[in-house]
This record gives C-alpha cells, sequence and structure tokens, in this order.
C-alpha cells in the first residue's frame, strides 16, 4: 500500500521552474480537467462540493479546496511510481483504475489528471479477458487498484507480466487537515493549450456484442461536456468509473455545487436512499431507474422523489408505467440522453405542467448536430454529425457517430421517446446490459422452434418468446420448454448471472404467430417488442405475483435460505452463514439480492403477499428474513417489524451474561476505564479523572488505527475544550490512550492489553455513542449497540471480588415520549417511551441492557441520563455545529433570534462531568433491582428563553431583532444558502421540524433527587446566569475569528484596519500569509469572477505574494515588525511603475500599453522597498506591493471632474465598464482598509 506523503514532500525540478512556466489565469475558463479543479478550489470558498460518508450513511462535507489538496496528496505519494510529465510533447501515460467508487477512488482520479496523465476508468464488473482486452488497447501498464481486486491484480498480471500494479492510497494517507500555502498544480510547465488536445479519460463501452471498446476522450471534450450543469445540487448513486457518474462529478464541481455520492460500501437499498434524503437538502437526483424502482414501491419513497426539483436518470430506459406513476404523483421526472462517445445531447427538461417525461428535447446548441434516420417505420437511430464539441469519436466516413440508439418522434413537438438499442442489446432497468443473439441463436436451431426473440429491456430480468416450429401440436408448451432448456443452459455458461433466464420467463406462441420480419425473414426486434408489448408486461406481472407452494417452518427456512445463499454468494467458510450474519458483509450485491428474492418467489407460498424488490437488504440476516416469512405463512405479515419489537429484540439478544468469578486483587485506588473521551463530556470527565488522588489510570478507549493516532486524538480533543494545558505532569501521566474498536469482543486489544485491563479495572463510564440522528435502530447495533454489550462483558472479567461497575452516559431522548408529565428516575414503562430516532431508540435498548447485567450478572451498573448540555463555566467552550448554538449564531447571520415560549433545563459541561464521576466512583448500592440504578441528570433551575436567554444574549454584545418563531424561521430559509457565511441553514428543515407550528411544545419536570442525593455537583448546580451565557458568546465570537482566519474567509478582514491586522499577526492570531491569501482570494472572487468589478489590473503572482509573506512572518517572529505596514499588502494605482521583480505590468489603465513592463520602480514604490542581494525585492517597510488598481483611461485627460467617469478594464478587448466608481469603494470589495 502507498502512503500519501505531505504536501510539501513534493517539488518541482529546478530545470522546470522557468519564466515561461504556464501560470493558469483565473479570468479565462478552465482548458484542462485539473486547470478547473484548481479554479474553482482558488475561489477561496469552503462552500462542500463533494459528500461522502465517513460511515454508512454519516456524510463528510469536502470543500474543493479540500480535495484538491487530497489530491495534490496522492498525487505526491504516487509521483515516484509515475512521474509527472515534463513537456506537453510528451505523451500521457495511461493510468488505469479499478476500485470500488469511495473518496479514495475520487482522490486518486483527481491525482492522475494532475500528474498530467490519461486515467482509464475500470469498470468493476468486466472479466478478465475484457480487463486484459482493454490494458493493451490502450497502452496502459500501470493500474492502480482497491485491496479487493488483489486476485484479479494478480490474474492480470499473470496475462501481461510488464503490468505494474500498486494499491490505490488509502484515505486515511491523504484526509488530514490541510494548509492554504500549498501551490496544488504539480505541472506548471505544460502548456494548457497543448494539454487541452491530450487525452483526459479513456472509458469503455459495456462489452455487451463483444470485448468492450475504448473510448478516449480529450481535456477540451471533457471540460465542454461539464460546462453543461444543471446548476443544482445532487444526490448520485452511479459509481464514478460510469461516464454518467464521473460526468456529473465534474459538472458539479464546475458549477461549484454541492454532489452527495452513495456510499460504495452500501448495498443500494430503499431505506438508505429515504435517510439519506430525509436527512438532505437536495435539489437533484441522479440514477439508474432500478433505484427509482425500488422508492416507487412505497408512497414514502414516491413522496421523497416529490421533494426534488429534479429526479434525472440514465444508463437505461425508465418503463412508462414506473415514469408515469412517478409524474402522476409530483415526481419532475426528467429523462437524459447521452454517451460517452457523444456528451450530453438530449433532455425532458419541459415546462411546468408538460407531463411527456419520456420524450427527450435537444437544445439549440446541439440540434444542427443531430441527425435522425429511419430505420424501421417510425423508428429512427440518432445520429452525432461531426463539429459537436463533446463528440470525441466517429464511426462513419463524414466524421459522424451513428449511436445506434431508436427513438420515436412526438406527434407535434421537436422531441423524440428513447426505443431501444439498433444493436440488439438488452438494457435491464439496474443498467447492466445483455447479449440475447447466441441465446437466441442456440434455441432457434432446435427443431421444435421456429423463432426465438428474448425481451427485458428496462426490466430486472430477461424473458423469453419462443414461436413453435410447424408439426408441433402435439407438444404441450411445458414440454417445448423442456425441450429448449439445454440449449439455455449451454447459453447460461457465457452469460453473467444477472442475465440468465428462469423457465417461468418463457412464453410459448403458436406456429402460426405473425410478427414483424425482414425480407431475409429475420424478425424486427424493435418491432416485435412493440406488437408483444402486452405479453411482454403480462409475463412480467405474473412473475411478480408468482408464489411457490413450499410452506416451512421457521426451522426449515433458516436452512433453505442459507442453501440458497450457500449457491449465491460462495462464502469461504460455512460458518460465515451464521443465522445473525448481514447478507451485505458477507458480499451480497444488487443483483445477487434480486435472485433470492426470485428464488423465494418462485419456490415459497408467501400467502399472496408480494416480496419487495430489496427483501434481502431489508431483512438482512436468515434469522430476520426467515421470521419475516414465517409471518408470511402464518397470515400475521407485516411489511416492517414494529421498532418496539426490534428494541425488544436486540435487549434480548446483548442481555446474555456470563457470571464473575470472584478475585482477590491487592491494587488499591481506581482504575478506570472511559469512552468518548474524544467528545466534550468524554474530554471533560477524563480531566477530572486525572486531579482526583484516588485514581490510578485511566485508559482512554480511542477508535484509531494506532496508538500514536490515539494519543493524537485525545490531545487534541482535549486541548480543544482547553482542560490538557491545565493539568499537572502526574495528572498527564495517568491518562493512557488505547487504539481500539468496541465492535470487537476483545475492544479490538491486543490479548495482553485486555487481559491488563481485566487485571486492573475498577470502574467503566461510558461516554461513546455514535450521535447521528438520522440513523435508523438497527445501524446502532454492531457499534453502539454490541460495543456497550462488550464493555459489559470486561466489567465481568475484572479481577476483583466484584465486577467492575459500569456507568452508562444515556440521553434524555430516550424517554421523552413519555405519558407522564414527571419522567422518574427509572426505566420508563414502554419502549415507545423513546424518542422518534434511532439514536434515542439504541439508548433506550441500552438502558435495558444495563440494568439486565445488574439483575443477572449482579454489575453496579447505573443509567446516567443526560439532559442539554451546553458550554462550561470556566471558558464557555461549547460545539459551534450543535443545533442551539447554531441557532444562536443566527443572531449574527440573519440578525434575528426566536421567541420561544419554552424554559430550556441546561447544564454546562463541567458540572455534568462532575456529576458524572460523583455518581460512577459512589458506593451507591442497587437497593432495587426492578428499577436499577437511574439517574436523571438534568438542571433543577429551569430558566425561560425570551424572557432571560435572550436579554443575556443581548447584553452579551450581540444585536439582532426577536421574531416570532415561524417569522424566524421564515427569515432563516430566505437567507444565503450558504451554509460557510451562514451556518444556521444547515439546520433549517430541524428547526423547521420543531417550530413550524403555532402549537405550544410540550414540557417535562424530571426527578432528579436520587442524583442530587449522590452528586453534590448536581446538588450545587446554579442556574444559567449572564455570566455563563457571556462566556459562550464570546467563546462563539473567537471561534468565528479563528474559523476566517484558517479558512481564508476575507468576511472579517474587510472591516479590519491595518493596525488591527498587526496587532491580531502580534499575538498570533493571524499571519501575513493568512492576509494575503484573503487579499488574493477576494480579488480572484470579485474581479473577473463574481461582482465582476473589473478594479484591479494585475496581481503579483499568488506563489510570490506567498513567499514573501512566509519570509516577513519569520522575520516578525524573530525580530519584530519593520513598521505598521510589516507583511501587510496593499494596491497601488496602475500610473505609479512597478518594477519587473514585482511580477506585475503598468498600462496606465489603458488597452495600448497592455502587457507593458516598467524597467524599474516609481519612486513612491521604492520609498517603500528597497532591493539587496540576497532577494531582489526585500521591502524595506515590510509591506507588500500586490497589485495595480484600475483608474480612467490615461487618468481620463479629457475630463478633470474626477468624481465621476468609469474605469474599463483595460486587459478585456471587449472594454466592458467597471462599476465602481471611487477608490474607497474598490479598496473596500478588494479587502484592503490598509494601504
Amino acid at each position: 500500500m502507498l502512503s500519501a506523503t505531505t504536501p510539501h514532500s513534493f517539488t518541482l525540478p529546478k530545470s522546470k521552474l522557468k519564466d515561461t512556466d504556464f501560470n493558469y489565469d483565473p479570468g479565462r475558463v478552465p482548458l484542462t480537467v485539473d486547470e478547473l479543479v484548481r479554479n474553482r478550489a482558488s475561489r477561496g470558498t469552503d462552500q462542500p462540493v463533494i459528500c461522502y460518508p465517513r460511515t454508512g450513511i454519516d456524510y463528510v462535507d469536502y470543500p474543493l479546496r479540500q480535495l484538491d489538496n487530497f489530491a495534490f496528496r496522492v498525487a505526491s505519494a504516487i509521483a515516484a511510481r509515475v512521474p509527472p510529465r515534463t513537456s506537453s510533447t510528451e505523451t500521457p501515460a495511461v493510468v488505469s483504475l479499478l476500485g470500488t467508487s469511495d473518496l479514495s477512488y475520487l482522490a486518486m482520479l483527481l491525482a492522475v489528471a494532475k500528474l498530467g496523465h490519461t486515467g482509464l476508468l475500470l469498470s468493476t464488473r468486466l472479466s478478465i479477458e475484457a480487463y486484459v482486452s482493454l490494458l493493451e488497447r490502450t497502452n496502459s501498464r500501470h493500474i492502480f487498484i482497491n485491496s479487493s481486486f488483489r486476485t484479479t491484480a494478480e490474474a492480470l498480471k499473470q496475462r501481461l507480466p510488464d503490468l505494474q500494479v500498486d494499491e490505490i492510497p488509502a484515505q486515511e494517507s491523504f484526509d488530514y487537515p490541510i494548509s492554504d500555502d500549498v501551490d496544488t498544480n504539480m505541472v506548471p510547465w505544460l502548456d494548457p493549450v497543448l494539454e487541452s488536445k491530450h487525452l483526459a479519460w479513456i472509458i469503455h463501452s459495456s462489452g455487451s456484442t463483444g470485448l468492450p471498446k475504448p473510448i478516449f476522450q480529450t481535456h477540451a471534450a471533457a471540460v465542454r461536456n461539464y460546462s453543461g450543469h444543471m446548476n443544482m445540487s445532487g444526490f448520485i448513486t452511479l459509481p464514478l468509473y460510469h461516464n454518467h457518474g464521473i460526468s456529473v462529478l465534474f459538472r458539479t464541481i464546475y458549477s461549484s455545487k454541492r454532489l452527495y455520492l452513495y456510499n460504495a460500501e452500501l448495498p443500494l437499498t430503499r431505506q438508505h436512499l429515504l435517510d439519506i434524503m430525509h436527512a438532505h437538502h437536495l435539489d437533484i437526483f441522479y440514477g439508474v431507474p432500478y433505484a427509482l424502482k425500488l422508492l416507487a414501491e412505497t408512497e414514502e419513497g414516491i413522496s421523497a422523489l416529490a421533494q426534488f426539483r429534479a429526479v434525472m436518470f440514465g444508463g437505461s430506459a425508465c418503463p412508462d408505467s414506473l415514469g408515469n406513476l412517478l409524474v402522476a404523483n409530483g415526481v419532475n421526472l426528467i429523462s437524459h440522453y447521452g454517451s460517452t462517445e457523444t456528451g450530453q445531447l438530449m433532455t425532458s427538461f419541459r415546462p411546468s405542467g408538460d407531463k411527456e417525461w419520456d420524450y427527450l428535447r435537444p437544445s439549440e446548441a446541439v440540434k444542427k448536430y443531430l441527425r435522425f434516420e429511419e430505420r424501421y417505420p417510425g423508428i429512427f437511430e440518432l445520429i452525432c454529425l461531426d463539429g459537436w464539441p463533446s463528440k470525441v469519436t466517429s464511426n462513419r466516413p463524414d466524421g459522424s457517430y451513428a449511436t445506434k440508439d431508436l427513438f420515436s418522434k412526438h406527434p407535434t413537438l421537436e422531441a423524440y421517446k428513447y426505443f431501444a438499442r439498433l444493436d440488439d442489446t438488452i438494457v435491464l432497468v439496474n443498467g447492466e446490459k445483455v447479449n440475447p443473439l447466441d441465446m437466441e441463436g442456440r434455441v432457434r436451431q432446435l427443431k421444435t422452434v421456429s423463432e426465438a426473440i428474448v425481451f427485458g429491456v428496462g426490466k430486472a430480468s430477461i424473458g423469453l418468446a419462443v414461436i413453435r416450429a410447424p408439426g408441433t401440436d402435439s407438444f404441450s408448451d411445458e414440454e417445448i420448454v423442456e425441450s429448449i432448456w439445454p440449449a439455455v443452459e449451454k447459453a447460461h455458461e457465457a452469460m453473467p448471472a444477472y442475465g440468465q433466464l428462469s423457465k417461468s420467463m418463457v412464453r410459448v406462441l403458436p406456429e402460426d404467430t405473425l410478427y414483424p420480419r425482414t425480407d431475409k425473414g429475420t424478425f424486427i426486434r424493435q418491432g416485435f417488442y412493440r406488437e408483444f408489448n402486452n405479453l411482454i408486461e403480462e409475463a412480467y406481472e405474473a412473475e411478480d405475483a408468482m408464489s411457490g407452494s413450499l410452506v416451512l417452518s421457521d426451522p426449515e427456512l433458516k436452512t433453505f435460505i442459507r442453501d440458497q445463499l450457500r449457491i449465491i454468494l460462495a462464502p469461504a467458510k460455512e460458518e460465515d452463514l451464521a443465522e445473525n450474519a448481514d447478507f451485505f458483509a458477507l458480499g451480497m450485491d444488487s443483483l445477487q439480492a434480486t435472485q433470492l428474492r426470485s428464488i423465494l418467489m418462485k419456490t415459497l407460498n408467501t400467502n399472496g403477499h408480494k416480496l419487495g424488490l430489496n427483501i434481502a437488504f431489508e431483512h438482512p440476516t436468515i434469522r430476520s428474513l426467515a421470521r419475516y416469512l414465517d409471518s408470511l405463512t402464518t397470515g400475521t405479515a407485516s411489511d416492517i417489524q414494529s421498532v418496539e419489537d426490534q428494541m425488544t429484540e436486540l435487549i434480548s439478544k446483548y442481555s446474555d451474561f456470563q457470571q464473575h468469578v470472584p478475585t482477590p486483587n491487592g491494587l488499591n485506588g481506581r482504575y478506570i476505564v472511559i469512552t468518548g473521551a474524544t467528545g466534550s463530556l468524554g474530554a471533560h470527565v477524563a480531566a477530572k479523572l486525572s486531579v482526583n488522588p484516588d485514581v490510578q489510570r485511566i485508559y482512554c478507549i480511542v477508535r484509531a488505527g494506532s496508538t500514536i493516532e490515539a494519543y493524537g486524538r485525545l490531545l487534541q480533543s482535549m486541548r480543544s475544550r482547553r482542560v490538557y494545558d491545565s493539568l499537572p505532569n502526574a495528572a498527564r501521566q495517568k491518562l493512557i490512550a488505547l487504539p481500539s474498536d468496541l465492535s470487537q469482543s476483545t475492544l479490538g486489544l491486543d490479548s495482553t492489553t485486555y487481559n491488563t485491563l481485566a487485571s486492573e479495572i475498577t470502574d467503566i463510564i461510558h461516554c461513546a455513542w455514535s450521535v447521528n440522528f438520522n440513523m435508523h435502530l438497527s445501524s446502532f447495533e454492531k457499534d453502539s449497540i454490541g460495543g456497550l454489550k462488550n464493555l459489559l462483558d470486561l466489567c465481568l472479567k475484572a479481577q476483583r471480588p466484584a465486577p467492575a461497575s459500569f456507568n452508562f452516559c444515556s440521553s434524555i431522548s430516550a424517554v421523552v415520549n413519555a405519558e407522564e408529565d414527571a419522567i422518574p428516575e427509572a426505566l420508563p414503562r414502554k419502549l415507545s417511551y423513546a424518542q422518534n430516532m434511532g439514536y434515542a431508540q439504541s439508548k433506550l435498548v441500552a438502558e435495558h441492557i444495563c440494568m439486565n447485567s445488574a439483575q443477572k450478572a449482579g454489575i453496579c451498573a447505573r443509567v446516567l441520563r443526560i439532559g442539554q448540555v451546553v458550554g462550561d463555566l470556566e471558558n464557555g467552550v461549547w460545539n459551534a455545529t450543535e443545533a442551539i448554538p447554531l441557532m444562536l449564531q443566527s443572531a449574527t447571520t440573519i440578525g434575528a433570534l426566536p421567541k420561544l415560549n419554552e424554559s430550556p433545563l441546561w447544564l454546562p459541561v463541567d458540572t455534568v462531568a462532575g456529576t458524572v464521576i460523583d455518581i460512577s466512583l459512589s458506593n451507591t448500592a442497587v437497593s432495587n433491582l426492578d428499577t436499577g440504578l437511574v439517574f436523571n441528570i438534568v438542571s433543577h433551575h429551569p430558566f425561560h428563553w425570551t424572557r432571560d436567554l435572550l436579554p443575556y444574549i443581548r447584553n452579551a454584545g450581540l444585536e439582532f431583532e426577536e421574531l416570532e418563531q415561524r417569522d424566524w424561521l421564515r427569515r432563516l430559509r430566505a437567507s444565503n444558502p450558504d451554509p460557510v457565511a451562514n451556518p444556521p441553514i444547515k439546520l433549517v428543515d430541524f428547526f423547521a421540524s420543531k417550530y413550524d407550528t403555532d402549537q405550544p411544545r410540550r414540557s417535562f419536570q424530571w426527578h432528579t433527587e436520587r442524583a442530587r442525593e449522590v452528586s453534590s455537583t448536581l446538588a450545587g448546580a446554579g442556574p444559567v446566569d449572564q455570566e455563563l451565557v457571556g462566556k459562550m458568546i464570546e467563546y462563539f465570537r473567537k471561534e468565528s475569528t479563528s474559523d476566517t482566519c484558517k479558512d481564508g474567509s476575507t468576511s472579517g478582514l474587510l472591516k479590519d484596519t491595518a493596525s488591527d491586522i498587526q496587532e491580531m499577526m502580534k499575538n498570533g492570531s493571524l499571519t501575513s500569509v493568512d492576509v494575503v491569501n484573503a487579499f488574493l482570494t477576494q480579488i480572484a472572487q470579485h474581479n473577473h469572477n463574481g461582482m465582476k468589478l473589473r478594479a484591479v489590473i494585475d496581481a503579483a503572482p499568488w506563489d510570490l505574494a506567498i513567499k514573501q509573506a512566509e519570509m516577513l512572518d519569520k522575520e516578525g517572529l524573530s525580530k519584530g515588525p519593520r513598521s505598521p505596514l510589516h507583511g501587510i499588502p496593499f494596491l497601488v494605482k496602475d500610473n505609479l511603475h512597478t518594477g519587473p521583480s514585482l511580477g506585475m505590468g503598468t498600462t496606465n489603465g489603458t488597452l495600448a500599453l497592455r502587457g507593458a513592463r516598467p524597467k524599474g520602480n516609481a519612486i513612491i514604490i521604492d520609498k517603500l522597498a528597497a532591493f539587496n542581494d540576497a532577494m531582489e525585492r526585500i521591502k524595506a517597510a515590510g509591506g507588500q506591493v500586490h497589485d495595480s488598481v484600475n483608474m480612467q483611461n490615461m487618468e481620463d485627460v479629457a475630463n478633470m471632474d474626477y468624481r465621476v467617469g468609469v474605469a474599463f478594464d483595460a486587459w478585456l478587448a471587449d472594454l466592458e465598464y467597471s462599476p465602481v466608481k471611487n477608490m474607497a469603494e474598490m479598496v473596500e470589495l478588494s479587502s484592503s482598509r490598509t494601504s
């Protein structure tokens, strides 16, 4: 495995660093893929562009600047294996990529372009023969693979001995914080104009009619294709090696919108899709009709699709019945047509009210490049003519490309409906392609058959129509099917599993059946499909309604399912097919899930119930699937097991405990295991424990890959909460970070470490839990609920006279649906009392397991049910991304806060931590095993949001309006959609779910008598007051300033004076590099882009400016500032000469002097700068001349009234005029009040 190096480890060859380097001009259109990425990344925004899950559907936002840095790191890491090109005359190497479509694949994709090479994007579903053919035809001798394709790579290496094989660098090798001073252009000496003619990508055909063919795409064609974006944020289920997938990716990058990529590690299920759709605000959905079919099976799925501004499908045709159903229910369904060879050609974007979703409309730009040639009556093949910029290949002498795609014309509109493929390929609903010719040929040769036609376009599987041969009247239909089956099985040997035929999908027709034929007597496929459409549809309806007759008991069902899985999945070990083994974890894909569904439907009696298309993933274990099928035959079917039943099942599953063996132990003091120390509460608990003289050692269980990473995460967490640096050395030495995985029975620890814990441990404080309010209950089982059980097992292995105590940090969300108005310190009477989300339900499951461990195994188990935690009393540190802090930030982003009629119960995090420790280290005995030890850690000092909190916030220095909650929501919805500039917008839907109503919210009282009796910290806790609110507001302010500097945003610097900035540089909160980046970013955003001010004629090269800033930062640290302008950039008027060393011209505001380079500096410039031998320009005052400011042409000598006039951009041939009217306006917009 390659490891990505840090960005600074890659250096450009000195021989290539010349004055002729082709620096990218942000004012022109990008010419290459990497230019496009760097251009959009250089705009200085941290607006996320790509979102990919860390695990499951827990998405992480990645700004393009971050992805560009990731790609740079990957490119730097592989540069020794694939060196960057040294000249535009050098032919790019073809680097092949074979892997799952995850974040590592994306970074690798961008890295190949960054090195100046061509990427060959290989589908993961090809045969070895197909891979070899593509590698040989493209002369690719270097392939990067995902680790799961090692076997494939070994087979390729045997066929191609000179093939170099490396693994795609893993995410942890590049996914770490970025810095702002990295120039990610690794090949600045390449000529972009020449580069645009080189190949960016090689994508391939499906190989449905033979071996796949490579399709070559130049940078020019690719970028032209990507410019046709939808300007909408989207969600895509297609892989990046699919042409539609990579096109959507780069169209999103081109438009600087946001794209959510489906997790490559998850099966494509309806529930996953719905969870993602509900959790995120998305404009457009991209997918194959298979995904639409999954969602259309329920009203909830259709409703979710209807929320999108557009739902676009591609890869195969959408069945009319499916599309009509969606459109009739308000889904704006958009058909898309294009190909790897031509780029996008047509869509069915149409006016509101137009329901004809299946008719494609060519744009005005493409119309003259399309020709429809009639192949059969009313059926036309589409030809893409030479000259269309996105067309990358031709197959006709005149340079045109015959697509082999057939369309029918709309009777009145200039629109076309997709019909089928001319080359007979059958495209299934999931986009997979089947070549029917071999099967048809084999069956057709039999004496009992006159003709055989495979059908299945847009369906989940193929069918076969067989026309009897003359003289077969004495054979029944079943006998005809049996007669052809040996030929069908022979054809299956060369077909993928998804393309195979089942006997139930054969339809036998009479010998005198009339069907469309050519003059030569061969059938016309498309004509047959059209005339026999009813027969085909009835075949699939019967297949869906089919139910077998076999009735099995629950144990028999488990055996039957296991037998089928043994055939479908071919697991390496028989024990892999355990009752609770997850199908997807065993490697099941959507095609295998379809196979299993088909077998179940055809074999088992389901009592008239139709099995869902994704039944295997909705019930993803042998046990759950058998239970569901058994419920169907007993007449107690329920589409979804109730949440309460699932909770009960999980409680039972994880409440089987071994018995503790009492063991004498001579160790004195407490030895504590704590989880969640990388979170706010856990960090405070760890810090407080470390200064407790009775605590000897604190083992911090941290999810990490190594001990170094574990310590790094722990220290970063504690320092960010400001609880580490003040600890004495003796306290720090008690903290031991252990890399672990709670889902494993030994917590991911080696046996020596685990046994050490068992020999020492006295208490466990379990603060860790997956905090994701969008996940379903089942998603918490493995890591959270299973992890809790593994920790309880550790308590029972404690080599002490009694088990180690277990203290579980639960949440009040576990009981907020209670019927009582006062919540007792006890388990709730009903499981339905948990809030309706997986997080809360999983917490209540855990509470029950804890109490069962007390009853069954004698563990002193305590449930610490915690309420709203806020910033600490000393520093006010509160995670600014949580819901309430985001709401409070709306005071500054939209100038308003809601007037809520609520009485919150807040506790500072250090108060909660102290309470947790008081209770966990207490000697409280279990006095009532029926209720167990449950403690409500909730404030007993309520305050009123509007009457108390809002005045506190105003007194802390914030100015805002007080709006009724629905008015506040309306203002938030209408505010800036950029979550970087306006963070509260991220949770607008969450806020709406709580406050978009006039109904008062229910309030509770919480019994805390037991908790206050045991904890002096909680008993002595005071109310929220002005001091605490002031500290939290001050913390938010400082974090906002810090983030502004870190992110390169100029919003803060726009309002700062030179003395303000100099003061921040002195105290270390700001650097010259930060200021220069902000300065140049603002110019890049609004000079030729954004507001198009065209106020700055020329700017110093970014890399030169940053190098000067770095030098001045170092000098300022060692010697102090030279002057008040030390390290601060400023603007000069364009009639002041700047010499060659600054990299800028002086045009006097006129086009005639464009490109002029003065020989030296003006006197006023020399007053600010002096030369020395070491560096041509080291500023005497320490200031930096960065830009020459636009002015009126030749100072507008004909007009002496300087209060008026316009300054056109002397760098633009069309002499566009700037709206800037005065120097002050320009200076502020260019982020410089510093000159």
